[in-house]
């Protein structure tokens, strides 16, 4: 991936906003046709430290499952773990169902920022601040008071949305 990203020319013509760092790239480096692999995007952030690579990708329309089962049987010693989100595909999802390397299970969208919890408790502490009362810890009550909050704030530019990043297995993808 180092070498491919760091090519003055990809190795796959492409139309990309960083070509050399298009996901194509990397299916074609491992052996597989990018036409048959879902490959919509890009990766960022690459890192190694010491027997493990980090990196993001940006994809369109949905994660890059098949491009991590294509790594699998390229490395099948490999074990990966991932985090995925998106609001087009209205979906958080990670296999860390230990929470190893991604132990967030919440997040609450609200101005200004997006927050990131681990437990119910934390999101349910963190949105009580934000909308002035108490919020019981559980999904249902997160649900109710950012749909209560959005209600009756119509006229604001931001809503409140909450997400639950779902546990998945690897044989779910």
């Amino acid at each position: 991936m180092k070498r491919l990203q760091e090519r003055e020319i990809p190795l796959v013509q492409n139309g990309y906003y960083y070509p050399t760092r298009w996901l194509g790239n990397l299916v074609t480096r491992l052996g597989a046709d990018w036409h048959d692999v879902f490959c919509r995007g890009t990766w960022s952030d690459l890192e190694l430290k010491k027997n493990h690579l980090y990196f993001c990708t940006e994809t369109a329309w949905q994660p890059p499952f098949a491009l991590l089962k294509l790594i699998q049987n390229v490395y099948p010693s490999l074990r990966y773990y991932f985090e995925a989100e998106g609001d087009e595909w209205d979906a958080y999802l990670t296999n860390d169902a230990e929470g190893k390397y991604y132990s967030n299970r919440y997040v609450v969208d609200c101005e200004p920022d997006i927050e990131y919890f681990d437990t119910i408790e934390e999101a349910s502490n963190h949105l009580s601040a934000y909308v002035g009362k108490p919020v019981a810890a559980t999904w249902q009550a997160l649900c109710e008071a950012a749909d209560e909050w959005n209600a009756d704030n119509p006229d604001t530019d931001w809503f409140i949305n909450v997400k639950q990043i779902e546990v998945i297995s690897n044989e779910e993808l």
